[in-house]
């Protein structure tokens, strides 16, 4: 990670303990902003925090997970760099060269991996895996082809957001669903979510989560085996 990311990481977490996540996000970018702004008065503020930020998010979330993980020693999370081989075969799929008699190997290279361990931390099982992204965009046409892999593996496919675009916030409270996103989206994930209140969500609440609810869905898919 570059010095930004790091601090932007750092400053998130000291955030987080008296703030809830959207809360620490928020004020998080107003800090950023009221810095750069001050070392860079004509420079475009908006543009470079969404650049930073977007590279820093992933990170982000580890760091939710890694709290929210803490005292739990059944269950660990990691980025894709840091998981084990073992884990990673689960996770990528055999390709025939087309008119070959030759394969090769695609990795999926999921953003976060959560998974099973035994009283020593070795890893039993994947239980899901984590497409972390700032807005949705596009981003569920790349998922979806890992989403059908996985769930024949009993592996659950989520997404975590920021949802920059609005486009799930706004199907989540108040049940729109007019953009073609939003409705593959629900069709696709099995959870998503979204740096909100767990009030603001009254629409498809078997997919949209606060994100505090990370644990909370992961122990459930632990003990449904």
């Amino acid at each position: 990670m570059s010095v930004i990311e790091i601090d932007l990481v750092q400053e998130y977490v000291q955030l987080r303990v008296q703030h809830a996540p959207r809360d620490a996000w928020a004020e998080l970018k107003q800090r950023y902003l009221n810095v750069y702004r001050q070392k860079k008065p004509s420079g475009d503020a908006e543009q470079s925090w969404k650049s930073a930020s977007g590279r820093a998010f992933e990170s982000i979330i580890l760091q939710e997970f890694t709290a929210q993980l803490s005292g739990n020693t059944r269950l660990a999370a990691t980025r894709w760099n840091s998981l084990p081989r073992a884990l990673k075969e689960p996770l990528s799929e055999r390709l025939w060269i087309r008119g070959e008699l030759q394969s090769v190997t695609a990795e999926s290279e999921v953003d976060i991996t959560a998974y099973e361990v035994d009283a020593n931390q070795t890893p039993q099982r994947i239980i899901a895996v984590y497409s972390c992204k700032v807005s949705l965009r596009e981003r569920f046409q790349q998922d979806l082809y890992w989403a059908e892999r996985f769930r024949g593996r009993g592996i659950r496919f989520c997404f975590i957001t920021l949802d920059n675009d609005g486009v799930l916030t706004k199907a989540s409270s108040q049940g729109e669903l007019s953009s073609k996103q939003a409705r593959m989206s629900i069709a696709l994930y099995d959870r998503i979510y979204l740096f909100c209140e767990e009030s603001e969500i009254q629409h498809y609440r078997r997919v949209f989560r606060n994100i505090d609810r990370l644990i909370e869905d992961l122990e459930r898919w632990r003990e449904q085996g």
